[in-house]
């Protein structure tokens, strides 16, 4: 069994090593998610999809009211309006949900060897099939959350460790990752809400600093939900719901090859 201080005190001592570079990753990351967004924009803009700041206001906002659409949007500008948010989408689906899972390997990676920062891009190899498990966890969340909240919450905390383990072994089936959630987090749903809310504070300083604190907050919070999936890695392991080869440990410095041991000469009689 394991503490919220245990996992926090890990995570601080880990993060020493790295902590410049997990701020930079999550910033990178961050960066192309809000690069796409703006080059929606200018498109539209260059198009002249946008009649007024008023438009663009709505638009993120997320509502196209029939005023924007009807007496400032031509038919030729509602149709480029809505390719570029198609491609919009696909960016955000394709790209933005693989780089997500690889902040996750990254700092998994970066507990036990130095780890560049390009290790974020590393599930894009396997973005199709990142991207396909994560909406499916968050259609399935979804779908329970229609029953009625609690239900959601309890899914939502079964699939916690699916982007860990996509991030572990991007080519692990979708199914065998559902399955690794459901007995990691079987009998710890409950201490993973509470390590959740014991950042509540945290969250309030960092926006009462306009973000500025979240540099700090950002990668200690990962930092120790990855300590917190090592943990229930290690317990899955010991009750042989996983192995190490579906899930091997990227943490770990590489072990060098042992040299084969030269056959010896018959002594002589």
């Amino acid at each position: 069994m394991w503490s919220r201080k245990e996992l926090k005190t890990n995570a601080k001592a880990a993060l020493k090593n790295y902590w410049g570079k997990a701020i930079l990753a999550i910033i990178l990351t961050g960066a192309i998610a809000s690069a796409g967004v703006t080059v929606f924009y200018i498109l539209a803009i260059i198009f002249g999809v946008f009649g007024s700041y008023e438009d663009i206001v709505n638009i993120q906002n997320g509502s196209i009211s029939a005023e924007v659409s009807t007496n400032n949007m031509t038919e030729g500008s509602m149709i480029i309006f809505m390719v570029l948010y198609v491609i919009l989408i696909l960016f955000m689906f394709l790209v933005c949900i693989p780089l997500s899972v690889g902040l996750y390997r990254f700092f998994q990676k970066s507990r036990g060897v130095p780890t560049p920062v390009t290790e974020i891009f590393v599930p894009l190899k396997k973005f199709a099939h990142i991207a396909g498990a994560m909406l499916l966890m968050a259609v399935k969340v979804w779908l329970w959350s229609l029953l009625l909240v609690i239900p959601g919450i309890i899914k939502a905390f079964e699939y916690y460790m699916v982007p860990f383990i996509l991030a572990e072994n991007p080519e692990i089936s979708t199914k065998r990752a559902f399955q690794i959630s459901k007995a990691m987090t079987s009998g710890h749903k409950w201490d993973l809400f509470v390590l959740e809310l014991s950042f509540i504070l945290w969250a309030i300083g960092a926006s009462c600093t306009c973000g500025i604190l979240y540099l700090y907050l950002a990668p200690y919070m990962q930092a120790t939900f990855t300590e917190a999936y090592y943990k229930l890695k290690a317990e899955a392991v010991a009750k042989g719901e996983v192995n190490l080869t579906e899930l091997p440990d990227i943490c770990m410095p590489a072990q060098p090859p042992v040299p084969p041991v030269p056959p010896t000469a018959p002594t002589a009689m």
